[in-house]
This record gives C-alpha cells, structure tokens and sequence, in this order.
C-alpha cells in the first residue's frame, strides 16, 4: 500500500506538503494541491484512519445519528450534510442508533450529529445525548435543550399551509396523520391564528409511511362537511394519501386540494405535482456542517439555530369554489 512518503517522492514535495494537500489544508497552492491528489489517485492511496488519529488526535470523521432510513427525506438531508462536511474537510458516517453509537465510538469520531429521534422517552434521549464526551448537538429538536442545537420552526410551517390553502378561499382544512404531536399543536394553532374552528374530525390517523396516508383516505368516511383541503404530515403520509384520493375519483386540486410537509425533488413529480411546506434542506445542511465544524475547534457558537420551512407553490392547490 502506498504511503504518504511515497507520495512526497513521487510529487516531488514534502511529506508535510501531502499531508496537507491530502486533508484540503487552504494554504497549499491549487496546482500542488492537484499533483498530489493525481499521484494518490493514480496509486489508489487511501487514508489510513487510526495512522491519522495517533499523529494528529483527528479522525475528520463526523457520525450522524438516525433511528429509520425508510423516509427519503433523511436520504435528501444525509447526502447534503455529507457534501457540506467534505467542503469543510470532514468524511461523513452515517449509523442507526441507538447500537451505531458503538461503531462512532470505536472509530472516535471527533463530532456527532444527532436527528432528533426519540418522540416517547424524552428523558430517555436527552439522559443518552448528555453522556456523549465528543463535540455533539441535536437537528431538528423542537425542545430548547442548555446545549447548542439547530430547531427547525415546525409549527411556522404549518401555519404557512394554513394561511396558503385559507387564503385561496378553503376553511374546512384537515390534516393527515397523528404522530408528531408538535406538527398537530401547529395544526390547532394555525386554525385558531386565521380565524378557522378546529374540528377533532379533521385529522385523519397515520403514523407515517406511505401506506399510512393511503388507508387514511382510503378509511375516510366523506361527508358534505368534510374537508376541501388537507395538509399531510410529511412527505411519505401525502404521497400515499394523493394516490388514495386519485384511485377515489377525485380531483386533484379541483376537489381536493392537497399540501405536504417535508419538500423533496420527488415532490414536484408525484401524479399532480405536489405544493409542500418544509425546511430548505441545502440551507440546513450549510447550518449543520459549519455548527459541528465550530463546536469541534472549540469555538463560540450561538444558539439555537432556527430554520424557517418555505412554501414551495405546485400544482395540488386550487381556490375553494362552492358547489
């Protein structure tokens, strides 16, 4: 296996001028920068992590911490924060808690980033969190823990959907699926912020998988009183239930109008292009890497760190009209 001597030799540079190169250090020329990685490329050098610890006490990797990967959501979010921590020269690894934990612990990593997972045992997660010894912080709580964190203004977004399908004229809302009690709090006072009575009636049961949205609709007893809109709980819940109101026969936004949380790419191509409510995701990749990257250095950080979700206008909202 080639090392970084070899590489100094042949590159005709230093052993520190590698090391450097190698690690993306900003002090070393773009020219040298490119020469050396062509002579590791060439040499199929790769990093040998537990050489690199001993001498420099650094991994550069980062764990981040999911409890599922069935939602693409954490897909989309994974690949941006993995690409925002390379800029920063940073590798990313991704684990399933809780047993991951043991894999970051055996490669030291010298930070960790934790999505907020654990939705029954509050205490139980935050007991888990404080006995971290790296550099760590939690995504997209919407607690207020006394450590840095980044929030992500899930009830703002809800609002946002309310106030967008309230302005084109709809006042019997509902909202699909029952299991994140912060989105359903938004919920409530979205309806009672633009003037509109909440009805317990509204909200369809879902967990939040795509069969989850469908068999809400598909379960659905419909009435005249029944909902004009409803807003899903995320984006697999929508999907599943924009595929059980199209088998139904309606009309997608004509009779039913439709907004979904969470904004992936696949969102503007489901059967009517979907108009969803949901964090940036590139912006909160940027907010991630850089607060892990400052905590890692030691440095002062502000917090929290909120992310304002954005209204992305599609095709699965129609103004109400009376029949």
């Amino acid at each position: 296996m080639i090392t970084i001597k070899d590489i100094a030799k042949l590159a005709g540079v230093s052993y520190s001028t590698v090391s450097k190169a190698l690690n993306h250090d900003p002090r070393i020329k773009h020219t040298t920068r490119e020469k050396v990685l062509a002579v590791a490329e060439k040499h199929h050098y790769r990093k040998n992590i537990m050489a690199q610890q001993l001498s420099s006490g650094r991994s550069n990797i980062i764990g981040f911490v999911l409890d599922e990967l069935n939602n693409p959501l954490f897909a989309n979010i994974s690949g941006n924060l993995h690409a925002e921590l390379k800029k920063l020269g940073y590798q990313m690894i991704l684990v399933v808690a809780d047993e991951g934990m043991d894999v970051l612990d055996h490669l030291r990593v010298d930070g960790c980033i934790f999505w907020d997972y654990e939705m029954t045992d509050r205490a139980a997660f935050w007991k888990r969190f404080s006995n971290i010894q790296i550099p760590c912080f939690v995504l997209g709580t919407d607690d207020s823990p006394n450590s840095p964190y980044i929030k992500i203004d899930r009830k703002e977004g809800i609002y946002k959907a309310v106030e967008h399908l309230r302005n084109n004229g709809h006042t019997e809302i509902g909202f699909i699926g029952n299991s994140q009690p912060i989105k359903l709090e938004g919920y409530r006072e979205a309806l009672q912020r633009t003037g509109l009575e909440w009805n317990k009636d509204y909200i369809l049961p879902a967990y939040s998988s795509w069969e989850d949205g469908y068999f809400a609709i598909r379960n659905y007893e419909w009435t005249s009183k029944s909902p004009t809109a409803f807003i899903g709980l995320n984006n697999m819940v929508t999907r599943g239930a924009l595929r059980a109101l199209l088998e139904a026969g309606y009309k997608v936004p004509s009779d039913i109008s439709l907004i979904g949380y969470d904004d992936l790419p696949d969102m503007q191509y489901a059967e009517v292009a979907l108009t969803t409510i949901g964090p940036p995701l590139d912006e909160l990749a940027i907010q991630a890497a850089e607060l892990i990257v400052a905590l890692i250095r030691g440095e002062q950080v502000q917090y929290p760190v909120i992310i304002q979700p954005q209204l992305y206008h599609r095709q699965s909202v129609a103004s109400y009209k009376a029949t």
